[in-house]
């Protein structure tokens, strides 16, 4: 076979490709004009544009993958965000507008995504219901007929850190951001080898009893195994909260009583109020952790770094877990590095020094 004939075919395959609107990157990203189909991570094929600009989705772990890998492709968040949660969001994206989605108290219009235009929506799923051999959870089927020509995308297990890796690969692919996606996903795998190297060896008597307070009272928690009490596991932490877990969105109620036979010696909290009352109130001054201040709040910028959502934004959570729960184990863990790293990276916020301390001092952190 010639030289020349190698060349008409290579020609005639670009041409072949070219006319079909798209072609693929070395990185194995569709780009180009047109649409290309491709199958989801709910086992579905899905036409979507090769070159998508604009995004919803119907989750906020979704939502925050997409804010990570590509922001400025996103038209809204699936709730109002307060003062708080801001205050280390660029000012572009403090105006995005509140979607709603279909989680939790299933606040989604269909009206209102359809009336906005998005290239595509990413809805998550979850493993249980996809699998290699089953056909597409039957909610996203009716969620696609009621998005009419707006493709919706499942992207698979979005609330479990140790599986978000392909899940951020592929929406980098989609989203034309494959770089973005890569660095997050060796980001997280890093910080996931620096503390399971320490942890995993721990012998089970020697865990740190952990209780996760949850609400302004904190008497809500979450069970061993539940994904918004993951962090605790996965850092070697022994949840004592041995109670049934809730559906949907947990939380399950406890007795005060109940947490003062649990006597744990580090509490974690997401509630800005209960922190700033724990330590003035009696009820909890029999409890280990209040006597040693070793109560924790979660950052809450721009996504809390514990829980709610479940989602990449917890990956910060892990090194931030590890050192409150070990410290004398994680000594050489250099958080205010860690922090603004994340921060630049993947909120694409530039921490000071003093603004990274001081989200970890606020946190109830004295070391940094």
């Amino acid at each position: 076979m010639n030289k020349n004939y190698l060349i008409l075919i290579a020609a005639a395959i670009l041409i072949i490709v070219s006319i079909s609107g798209y072609y693929i990157t070395a990185h194995g990203s569709l780009v180009g004009n047109g649409n290309v189909t491709i199958t989801d991570m709910a086992n579905r094929s899905v036409t979507v544009p090769t070159n998508v600009n604009k995004v919803l989705t119907t989750d906020p772990t979704a939502t925050v993958m997409v804010y990570m890998i590509s922001p400025d492709k996103l038209l809204g968040l699936n709730y109002q965000t307060t003062s708080e949660e801001q205050k280390y969001m660029p000012e572009k994206y403090k105006g995005l507008p509140s979607v709603g989605g279909w989680y939790g108290a299933q606040t989604g219009s269909y009206e209102q995504f359809v009336a906005m235009e998005p290239d595509l929506v990413f809805e998550g799923v979850t493993p249980d219901t996809v699998s290699q051999h089953s056909s597409a959870p039957s909610t996203i089927e009716e969620r696609q007929q009621k998005m009419g020509s707006i493709p919706v995308v499942g992207v698979l297990d979005t609330s479990n850190f140790t599986s978000f890796d392909p899940s951020i690969t592929f929406m980098g692919k989609i989203m034309g951001s494959e770089d973005k996606a890569a660095k997050l996903v060796a980001y997280n795998d890093k910080v996931q080898k620096e503390v399971k190297d320490v942890v995993y060896n721990i012998p089970d008597s020697e865990k740190v009893t952990v209780y996760y307070a949850e609400d302004v009272d904190g008497l809500k928690t979450e069970p061993p195994g539940s994904v918004h009490a993951q962090l605790i596991d996965f850092c070697g932490g022994k949840n004592v909260a041995n109670v049934q877990q809730n559906g949907g969105n947990g939380e399950t109620d406890v007795a005060m009583e109940q947490v003062l036979k649990w006597n744990p010696e580090v509490i974690i909290t997401t509630d800005p109020t209960f922190f700033s009352n724990v330590y003035n109130n009696s009820q909890w001054s029999g409890v280990s952790a209040v006597q040693n201040k070793r109560v924790y709040l979660s950052p809450q910028s721009p996504f809390k770094w514990f829980d709610r959502p479940t989602g990449a934004n917890m990956i910060i959570g892990i090194p931030w877990v590890a050192k409150i729960l070990y410290p004398d184990k994680f000594q050489n863990l250099n958080l205010t590095s860690e922090v603004k790293e994340f921060y630049s990276e993947f909120y694409n916020y530039s921490l000071t020094d003093d603004e990274a301390k001081n989200i970890l001092v606020g946190s109830g952190l004295n070391t940094t």
